[in-house]
Protein backbone atom coordinates (compact mmCIF):
# COMPACT_ATOMS: atom_id res chain seq x y z
CA UNK A 1 0.00 0.00 0.00
CA UNK A 2 1.25 3.53 -0.69
CA UNK A 3 2.68 5.52 2.47
CA UNK A 4 0.80 8.57 3.10
CA UNK A 5 2.41 11.98 3.72
CA UNK A 6 4.58 11.91 7.23
CA UNK A 7 3.27 13.96 10.02
CA UNK A 8 6.85 15.56 10.21
CA UNK A 9 5.75 17.84 7.53
CA UNK A 10 2.63 18.95 8.66
CA UNK A 11 4.19 20.44 11.88
CA UNK A 12 3.68 23.54 13.07
CA UNK A 13 1.51 24.40 9.62
CA UNK A 14 -1.28 27.08 9.78
CA UNK A 15 -3.90 24.42 7.95
CA UNK A 16 -4.51 20.45 8.09
CA UNK A 17 -3.76 18.05 5.21
CA UNK A 18 -5.87 15.48 4.48
CA UNK A 19 -3.69 11.84 4.00
CA UNK A 20 -3.09 10.63 0.76
CA UNK A 21 -0.93 8.64 -0.70
CA UNK A 22 3.23 9.79 -0.78
CA UNK A 23 4.08 10.16 -4.42
CA UNK A 24 7.48 11.25 -6.48
CA UNK A 25 9.52 13.98 -5.11
CA UNK A 26 10.86 16.40 -7.80
CA UNK A 27 12.88 18.83 -5.56
CA UNK A 28 16.42 17.84 -4.79
CA UNK A 29 16.18 15.00 -6.61
CA UNK A 30 18.79 13.93 -9.34
CA UNK A 31 17.48 14.43 -12.94
CA UNK A 32 18.80 10.83 -14.11
CA UNK A 33 15.97 9.39 -11.04
CA UNK A 34 13.10 11.14 -12.70
CA UNK A 35 13.63 10.09 -15.87
CA UNK A 36 13.91 6.16 -14.83
CA UNK A 37 11.28 3.87 -15.79
CA UNK A 38 9.62 3.13 -12.52
CA UNK A 39 8.93 -0.99 -11.23
CA UNK A 40 6.14 -0.14 -9.10
CA UNK A 41 2.56 2.01 -8.76
CA UNK A 42 2.63 4.10 -5.73
CA UNK A 43 -0.95 5.33 -5.93
CA UNK A 44 -3.31 3.55 -8.40
CA UNK A 45 -3.10 4.43 -11.74
CA UNK A 46 -6.69 2.91 -13.88
CA UNK A 47 -5.93 3.22 -17.22
CA UNK A 48 -2.37 4.54 -17.31
CA UNK A 49 0.32 3.59 -19.77
CA UNK A 50 2.68 0.94 -18.05
CA UNK A 51 5.98 2.35 -16.11
CA UNK A 52 4.50 5.09 -14.42
CA UNK A 53 4.64 4.99 -10.42
CA UNK A 54 2.26 8.22 -9.73
CA UNK A 55 0.37 11.10 -11.47
CA UNK A 56 3.73 13.27 -10.73
CA UNK A 57 5.84 10.74 -12.22
CA UNK A 58 3.55 11.19 -15.19
CA UNK A 59 3.82 15.09 -16.06
CA UNK A 60 7.40 14.81 -15.08
CA UNK A 61 8.25 12.16 -17.61
CA UNK A 62 5.73 13.47 -20.64
CA UNK A 63 7.40 17.21 -20.38
CA UNK A 64 10.71 15.64 -20.48
CA UNK A 65 9.98 13.23 -23.55
CA UNK A 66 8.23 16.13 -25.30
CA UNK A 67 10.41 18.73 -24.69
CA UNK A 68 13.78 17.72 -23.90
CA UNK A 69 13.98 14.35 -26.48
CA UNK A 70 12.16 16.36 -28.36
CA UNK A 71 9.27 13.34 -29.18
CA UNK A 72 6.53 16.15 -29.92
CA UNK A 73 4.61 13.09 -31.21
CA UNK A 74 3.95 11.91 -27.64
CA UNK A 75 1.40 14.48 -27.59
CA UNK A 76 -0.83 12.46 -29.20
CA UNK A 77 -0.58 9.92 -27.17
CA UNK A 78 -0.79 12.04 -23.57
CA UNK A 79 -3.22 14.16 -24.70
CA UNK A 80 -7.04 13.96 -25.86
CA UNK A 81 -7.20 14.54 -29.47
CA UNK A 82 -9.94 17.31 -28.43
CA UNK A 83 -8.03 18.60 -25.60
CA UNK A 84 -8.59 22.21 -24.55
CA UNK A 85 -5.79 24.43 -23.58
CA UNK A 86 -6.32 28.26 -21.92
CA UNK A 87 -3.81 30.89 -21.85
CA UNK A 88 -3.80 34.37 -21.60
CA UNK A 89 -3.84 34.66 -25.83
CA UNK A 90 -6.83 32.36 -26.35
CA UNK A 91 -8.20 28.60 -26.39
CA UNK A 92 -6.94 25.85 -28.21
CA UNK A 93 -9.48 22.79 -28.99
CA UNK A 94 -7.37 20.13 -29.92
CA UNK A 95 -4.67 17.88 -29.82
CA UNK A 96 -2.92 19.22 -33.44
CA UNK A 97 -2.85 23.15 -31.95
CA UNK A 98 -1.03 21.57 -29.09
CA UNK A 99 2.08 19.79 -31.18
CA UNK A 100 2.09 23.02 -33.96
CA UNK A 101 2.99 24.79 -31.60
CA UNK A 102 5.60 22.37 -29.75
CA UNK A 103 6.93 22.55 -33.56
CA UNK A 104 7.08 26.10 -33.99
CA UNK A 105 8.49 26.71 -30.50
CA UNK A 106 11.40 24.12 -30.68
CA UNK A 107 12.37 25.75 -33.63
CA UNK A 108 12.24 29.40 -31.85
CA UNK A 109 14.44 27.87 -29.29
CA UNK A 110 15.80 24.93 -30.10
CA UNK A 111 18.98 24.28 -27.45
CA UNK A 112 16.37 24.53 -24.41
CA UNK A 113 17.09 22.82 -21.13
CA UNK A 114 14.26 22.32 -18.48
CA UNK A 115 13.81 21.98 -14.48
CA UNK A 116 10.94 20.47 -12.53
CA UNK A 117 10.53 23.19 -9.79
CA UNK A 118 7.31 21.62 -8.38
CA UNK A 119 4.39 19.69 -9.19
CA UNK A 120 1.25 20.12 -6.80
CA UNK A 121 -1.56 17.90 -7.05
CA UNK A 122 -4.88 16.35 -5.88
CA UNK A 123 -7.25 13.88 -7.49
CA UNK A 124 -7.41 10.01 -8.81
CA UNK A 125 -7.90 8.14 -11.06
CA UNK A 126 -11.17 8.02 -10.98
CA UNK A 127 -12.41 11.50 -11.48
CA UNK A 128 -9.45 12.56 -12.76
CA UNK A 129 -5.93 14.39 -11.06
CA UNK A 130 -5.21 17.47 -11.14
CA UNK A 131 -1.84 19.29 -11.32
CA UNK A 132 0.09 22.07 -11.21
CA UNK A 133 3.93 21.96 -12.75
CA UNK A 134 5.97 24.77 -11.87
CA UNK A 135 8.99 24.63 -14.48
CA UNK A 136 11.91 26.76 -15.35
CA UNK A 137 13.60 27.10 -18.37
CA UNK A 138 17.07 28.28 -20.24
CA UNK A 139 17.24 28.25 -24.42
CA UNK A 140 18.79 30.24 -27.00
CA UNK A 141 16.43 32.18 -29.77
CA UNK A 142 17.46 31.03 -33.08
CA UNK A 143 14.80 30.98 -34.92
CA UNK A 144 12.23 33.13 -36.07
CA UNK A 145 9.10 32.97 -32.77
CA UNK A 146 5.77 34.86 -32.06
CA UNK A 147 7.49 37.59 -30.74
CA UNK A 148 10.08 38.28 -34.17
CA UNK A 149 12.91 37.51 -36.12
CA UNK A 150 15.63 35.18 -34.00
CA UNK A 151 18.09 37.21 -31.91
CA UNK A 152 20.78 34.98 -31.18
CA UNK A 153 19.59 35.71 -27.48
CA UNK A 154 19.52 33.89 -24.62
CA UNK A 155 16.25 33.49 -22.58
CA UNK A 156 15.54 32.05 -18.61
CA UNK A 157 11.81 31.93 -17.96
CA UNK A 158 9.57 30.38 -15.32
CA UNK A 159 6.36 28.86 -16.13
CA UNK A 160 3.30 26.60 -14.85
CA UNK A 161 0.77 24.22 -16.64
CA UNK A 162 -1.88 23.36 -14.86
CA UNK A 163 -3.73 20.00 -16.46
CA UNK A 164 -6.67 17.54 -16.14
CA UNK A 165 -5.50 13.99 -16.60
CA UNK A 166 -7.85 11.03 -16.62
CA UNK A 167 -6.61 7.41 -18.17
CA UNK A 168 -3.14 8.71 -20.00
CA UNK A 169 -4.62 12.25 -22.19
CA UNK A 170 -4.54 15.55 -20.74
CA UNK A 171 -7.60 16.80 -21.58
CA UNK A 172 -7.38 20.54 -19.99
CA UNK A 173 -4.92 22.81 -19.46
CA UNK A 174 -4.29 25.74 -18.01
CA UNK A 175 -1.03 27.59 -19.35
CA UNK A 176 1.33 31.03 -17.91
CA UNK A 177 4.75 31.74 -18.83
CA UNK A 178 6.61 34.84 -17.70
CA UNK A 179 6.15 36.18 -21.33
CA UNK A 180 7.51 39.65 -19.62
CA UNK A 181 10.92 38.00 -18.44
CA UNK A 182 10.96 36.51 -22.31
CA UNK A 183 10.04 39.53 -24.19
CA UNK A 184 12.49 41.69 -22.24
CA UNK A 185 15.54 39.48 -22.32
CA UNK A 186 15.10 39.30 -25.93
CA UNK A 187 15.51 43.27 -26.38
CA UNK A 188 12.20 44.05 -27.33
CA UNK A 189 9.89 46.81 -26.27
CA UNK A 190 6.93 45.25 -24.10
CA UNK A 191 4.03 47.57 -25.57
CA UNK A 192 5.65 47.41 -29.27
CA UNK A 193 5.19 43.70 -29.10
CA UNK A 194 1.66 43.77 -26.93
CA UNK A 195 0.39 45.76 -29.79
CA UNK A 196 0.99 43.39 -32.67
CA UNK A 197 -0.03 40.45 -30.58
CA UNK A 198 -3.70 42.54 -29.95
CA UNK A 199 -3.73 43.01 -33.60
CA UNK A 200 -3.94 39.06 -34.02
CA UNK A 201 -5.78 37.51 -31.51
CA UNK A 202 -7.87 35.01 -31.91
CA UNK A 203 -11.99 35.31 -31.74
CA UNK A 204 -11.88 32.56 -28.74
CA UNK A 205 -11.11 34.85 -25.87
CA UNK A 206 -11.82 33.72 -22.24
CA UNK A 207 -14.80 35.50 -20.83
CA UNK A 208 -14.91 36.03 -16.25
CA UNK A 209 -17.77 37.39 -14.74
CA UNK A 210 -15.96 38.07 -11.23
CA UNK A 211 -17.02 39.79 -8.71
CA UNK A 212 -16.60 43.25 -7.65
CA UNK A 213 -15.18 45.21 -4.68
CA UNK A 214 -18.62 46.63 -3.92
CA UNK A 215 -21.90 44.93 -2.84
CA UNK A 216 -24.20 47.44 -3.90
CA UNK A 217 -22.38 50.39 -2.60
CA UNK A 218 -20.73 48.86 0.51
CA UNK A 219 -17.53 47.10 0.52
CA UNK A 220 -17.26 43.36 0.64
CA UNK A 221 -17.11 41.34 3.55
CA UNK A 222 -13.71 39.70 4.17
CA UNK A 223 -13.26 36.00 3.46
CA UNK A 224 -14.27 34.11 6.08
CA UNK A 225 -12.62 30.07 6.14
CA UNK A 226 -14.58 27.48 5.66
CA UNK A 227 -12.99 25.27 7.20
CA UNK A 228 -9.08 24.54 8.34
CA UNK A 229 -7.98 22.71 5.49
CA UNK A 230 -5.24 23.89 2.82
CA UNK A 231 -7.61 25.57 0.40
CA UNK A 232 -9.29 28.07 3.05
CA UNK A 233 -6.27 28.92 3.85
CA UNK A 234 -4.95 30.23 0.67
CA UNK A 235 -8.40 32.04 0.18
CA UNK A 236 -8.55 33.87 3.30
CA UNK A 237 -4.80 34.94 2.54
CA UNK A 238 -5.17 35.92 -0.89
CA UNK A 239 -8.23 37.70 -0.12
CA UNK A 240 -7.04 39.52 2.83
CA UNK A 241 -4.09 40.59 1.10
CA UNK A 242 -5.36 41.50 -2.58
CA UNK A 243 -8.90 42.44 -2.16
CA UNK A 244 -9.15 43.94 1.21
CA UNK A 245 -5.77 45.34 0.80
CA UNK A 246 -3.96 44.40 4.19
CA UNK A 247 -0.20 44.19 2.96
CA UNK A 248 0.32 45.02 6.33
CA UNK A 249 -0.96 41.50 7.49
CA UNK A 250 2.03 40.19 4.84
CA UNK A 251 3.98 39.18 7.89
CA UNK A 252 1.10 37.15 9.28
CA UNK A 253 1.72 34.52 6.21
CA UNK A 254 5.10 35.32 5.17
CA UNK A 255 8.20 34.87 7.18
CA UNK A 256 10.50 38.33 7.23
CA UNK A 257 13.41 36.84 5.25
CA UNK A 258 10.92 35.52 2.72
CA UNK A 259 11.33 35.46 -0.84
CA UNK A 260 9.38 36.55 -4.35
CA UNK A 261 10.06 35.21 -7.99
CA UNK A 262 7.64 37.46 -9.61
CA UNK A 263 6.47 37.89 -13.69
CA UNK A 264 8.72 39.80 -15.51
CA UNK A 265 11.68 38.54 -13.99
CA UNK A 266 11.33 40.60 -10.67
CA UNK A 267 12.52 39.19 -7.46
CA UNK A 268 11.98 40.89 -4.13
CA UNK A 269 13.17 39.95 -1.04
CA UNK A 270 11.41 40.77 2.40
CA UNK A 271 7.98 41.89 3.42
CA UNK A 272 8.91 44.97 2.55
CA UNK A 273 10.07 44.54 -0.86
CA UNK A 274 7.00 42.16 -1.28
CA UNK A 275 4.84 45.07 -0.70
CA UNK A 276 6.34 47.02 -2.95
CA UNK A 277 5.73 44.52 -6.23
CA UNK A 278 2.21 43.78 -4.54
CA UNK A 279 1.63 47.82 -4.70
CA UNK A 280 2.97 48.15 -8.03
CA UNK A 281 0.78 45.15 -9.19
CA UNK A 282 -2.37 46.51 -7.74
CA UNK A 283 -1.36 50.54 -9.05
CA UNK A 284 -1.48 49.29 -12.75
CA UNK A 285 -5.11 48.10 -11.91
CA UNK A 286 -6.65 50.18 -8.44
CA UNK A 287 -9.92 48.69 -8.85
CA UNK A 288 -8.82 44.97 -9.28
CA UNK A 289 -10.53 41.94 -7.51
CA UNK A 290 -8.34 38.97 -6.93
CA UNK A 291 -10.18 35.66 -7.76
CA UNK A 292 -9.25 32.32 -7.01
CA UNK A 293 -9.79 29.41 -9.33
CA UNK A 294 -8.06 26.37 -7.64
CA UNK A 295 -5.56 25.11 -4.64
CA UNK A 296 -3.52 22.79 -4.60
CA UNK A 297 -0.64 21.41 -2.81
CA UNK A 298 2.37 18.99 -2.93
CA UNK A 299 4.25 17.03 0.02
CA UNK A 300 8.34 17.99 -1.36
CA UNK A 301 11.44 17.37 -0.25
CA UNK A 302 11.72 20.89 1.23
CA UNK A 303 8.32 21.41 2.62
CA UNK A 304 4.62 21.53 1.34
CA UNK A 305 4.07 23.50 -1.14
CA UNK A 306 0.89 25.24 -1.57
CA UNK A 307 -0.23 25.89 -5.17
CA UNK A 308 -2.71 28.58 -6.67
CA UNK A 309 -4.29 29.70 -9.82
CA UNK A 310 -5.52 33.13 -9.87
CA UNK A 311 -7.20 36.00 -11.75
CA UNK A 312 -6.45 39.57 -11.03
CA UNK A 313 -9.18 41.60 -12.63
CA UNK A 314 -9.87 45.54 -13.30
CA UNK A 315 -9.32 48.52 -15.01
CA UNK A 316 -6.11 49.27 -16.85
CA UNK A 317 -4.43 52.54 -15.28
CA UNK A 318 -1.25 54.02 -16.89
CA UNK A 319 2.03 53.29 -15.29
CA UNK A 320 2.53 50.49 -12.38
CA UNK A 321 3.56 47.12 -13.33
CA UNK A 322 2.09 48.12 -17.31
CA UNK A 323 3.84 51.20 -17.85
CA UNK A 324 2.62 54.03 -20.19
CA UNK A 325 -0.74 51.72 -21.41
CA UNK A 326 -3.99 53.05 -22.24
CA UNK A 327 -5.89 53.59 -18.77
CA UNK A 328 -9.61 52.69 -18.63
CA UNK A 329 -9.37 49.64 -20.00
CA UNK A 330 -10.52 46.04 -19.02
CA UNK A 331 -7.73 43.70 -18.17
CA UNK A 332 -7.33 40.36 -16.81
CA UNK A 333 -3.62 39.65 -15.43
CA UNK A 334 -3.58 35.04 -14.78
CA UNK A 335 -1.33 34.13 -12.41
CA UNK A 336 0.28 30.57 -10.45
CA UNK A 337 1.83 31.13 -7.50
CA UNK A 338 3.72 28.13 -5.76
CA UNK A 339 4.00 29.24 -2.02
CA UNK A 340 6.91 26.84 -0.08
CA UNK A 341 6.20 26.63 3.48
CA UNK A 342 8.48 26.33 6.50
CA UNK A 343 6.42 25.47 9.39
CA UNK A 344 3.38 28.41 9.41
CA UNK A 345 4.82 30.70 7.34
CA UNK A 346 5.56 31.03 3.46
CA UNK A 347 9.57 31.40 3.13
CA UNK A 348 9.34 31.03 -1.01
CA UNK A 349 6.59 32.16 -3.50
CA UNK A 350 7.07 31.77 -7.36
CA UNK A 351 4.53 34.50 -8.25
CA UNK A 352 4.41 33.44 -11.99
CA UNK A 353 1.87 35.93 -14.62
CA UNK A 354 2.43 37.06 -18.04
CA UNK A 355 2.06 40.57 -18.10
CA UNK A 356 2.53 40.62 -21.90
CA UNK A 357 -0.81 38.44 -22.65
CA UNK A 358 -2.62 41.17 -19.92
CA UNK A 359 -1.56 44.22 -21.87
CA UNK A 360 -2.16 42.75 -25.73
CA UNK A 361 -5.81 42.78 -23.87
CA UNK A 362 -5.50 46.25 -23.07
CA UNK A 363 -4.42 47.13 -26.51
CA UNK A 364 -7.23 44.81 -28.19
CA UNK A 365 -10.18 46.62 -25.65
Amino acid sequence: MPVNVANTAQEGLPFSLRSRPQVTRVRQVDPRALRAEKPARLQPMKDFDDGYADIVDFIVRITEEIWVDRAVGRIYETYDHACTIYSPYGVVRSVQEVVASTVTTLNSFPDGELHHVNVAWDGDDTQGFYTSHLGFSRSTNLGASNWGLATGRRIAVHFVADCVTRGNFVHTEWLVRDNGAVVRQLGLDPHVVARRIADSLPSAQLVHSSPTALLGQAPRSALLAADDGVESWARVMFDQLWNQRRLDRLGRYFSTDSICHAGGGRVAAGLRNQQALMLMILGAMPDAVMQVDKVTWSDETDGIIVAVRWRLEGSSFAGALFGDCPSNKPVVLNGMSHLRLNGALVVEHWMIFDEIGALAGIYRA
